[in-house]
């Protein structure tokens, strides 16, 4: 019996064994590899029977027996300066600048072509990896992983144009890189848009809503992916960030508004920039945002840039609408204070739900104000408590004016004011 029992256990760990072996045999990665080494061959086989100088052909066959030779291994690059492994070259085997010197080839196919472009010849490899771009999992070698898709890794592979991020996280003129434009026109859109109304960014702007200084960095752990409608292996900080684009941020973020669980909470208050964004806006305007991160990078990679001049205005109603910019006014209020955007529960005209609830449009209120009056409004703002509801027993409007008075002062709020009483419409007091 015990004999026979002996005999099992062998067996069975043989078994184990030659299992582990085949599986070994069968990872992703060395597949990769072979037909990399196969495909190389192939190519330097059909250039030797092209060519007729001696020289050239002993060259090319030397070249050959070091791809036959060329065993299958685990390839990476240690990046010291970020404590970081990236093994992303061992399928990548045409970006190896030791298998691949040159770090050029005539494949197109993905995972056997070379870097696209010449990133490689001011990045260089060796230095810069391909983790601290691309993102993904460094350390992993079955795709799936290497590429972040899997549960509990939160930078997932950035593609372009996200990849655009990645360039404005190290360079401060990324505005003029040819590559970066997808950030570029993010900021662009930031900008017009009046985001830095109600978000500061690394404590510029407004305080209405989350400072997104670092918003590229936020755990996955803090976000609710409950109504997004996301499969597991999507939930990501991107597409968080471009669901808010492309849909109605109040579906995304219902909160409790009923207060069905204890005091009413409004759903988010940010506007539904998705009825007037083109799909690559939102892209656009999401690569600048994952780009906005408090993750550390040497003083040696990163790239400043001069100051930009000071801008030159005519009158005061260019400088104002400048300012009127410039602090994201827009953002709650219209471009030229034309409408005002979506405010849950705030009371408005012709209202008869609370999701119709909306801020003052300015081209129509301004004009009520003497100037004086105008100024004390601008200095004081108008607090979340004194905002008017529509429905009594509903949350508190999540939009409100947060007080101006530190940081528009003197010529700036002149001028601010004297712009808003050139947009206000005709008939009102003035």
């Amino acid at each position: 019996m015990l004999r026979k029992l002996f005999y099992l256990i062998n067996f069975s760990l043989l078994a184990f064994f030659l299992l582990a072996i085949r599986q070994d045999a069968r990872r992703g990665w060395k597949k990769y590899q072979s037909r990399y080494y196969r495909m190389e061959i192939a190519r330097l086989e059909q250039e030797l029977a092209q060519s007729s100088d001696p020289g050239k052909r002993e060259r090319i066959q030397e070249e050959i027996r070091r791809w036959r030779s060329m065993g299958l291994q685990i390839r990476q690059i240690i990046l010291r300066d970020f404590d970081r492994v990236d093994r992303c070259i061992t399928c990548h085997v045409g970006m190896d600048p030791f298998a691949n010197p040159s770090l050029t080839n005539s494949f197109t196919e993905n995972p056997y072509q070379a870097h696209p472009g010449k990133l490689s010849s001011s990045h260089p490899f060796p230095r810069y990896g391909c983790t601290l771009c691309h993102q993904g999992q460094g350390l992993a070698t079955e795709v799936a992983a290497a590429h972040g898709a899997v549960r509990h890794w939160e930078r997932p592979l950035l593609k372009p144009p996200y990849l655009a991020a990645s360039c404005a996280r190290c360079h401060v003129n990324f505005e003029e890189l040819p590559g970066a434009k997808a950030a570029a026109l993010g900021k662009d859109l930031f900008d017009k848009l009046g985001c830095v109304g109600c978000h500061a960014v690394n404590g510029e702007g407004g305080a209405v809503s989350v400072d997104l200084g670092d918003v590229a960095d936020k755990p996955l752990g803090r976000v609710d992916f409950s109504y997004t409608g996301l499969a597991r292996e999507e939930w990501s900080v991107k597409n968080w960030i471009e669901l808010h684009l492309t849909r109605d941020p109040m579906e995304i973020v219902p909160n409790d508004p009923q207060g069905k669980f204890g005091e009413p909470i409004p759903p988010s208050g940010m506007p539904p920039f998705y009825r007037e964004l083109q799909p690559s806006q939102a892209q656009a305007l999401t690569a600048y945002l994952l780009s906005l991160s408090h993750e550390s990078v040497p003083h040696e990679y990163y790239v400043y840039a001069s100051p930009k001049p000071k801008p030159r205005f005519a009158n005061p109603v260019e400088h104002g609408r400048y300012v009127f910019h410039k602090y994201g006014c827009q953002g709650c209020h219209g471009i030229g204070g034309a409408r005002g955007v979506r405010n849950f529960n705030a009371l408005g005209p012709d209202q008869t739900r609370m999701d119709q609830g909306a801020e003052p449009t300015l081209t129509k209120v301004v004009g009520t104000y003497t100037r004086e009056e105008l100024k004390e409004k601008i200095r004081n703002g108008v607090p979340s408590s004194a905002v008017v509801k529509f429905n009594p027993e509903g949350p508190i409007p999540p939009l409100y004016m947060p007080p101006w008075k530190d940081k528009i002062q003197g010529r700036e709020l002149e001028d601010l004011v004297t712009y808003l009483l050139s947009i206000a419409e005709k008939g009102q007091w003035w």
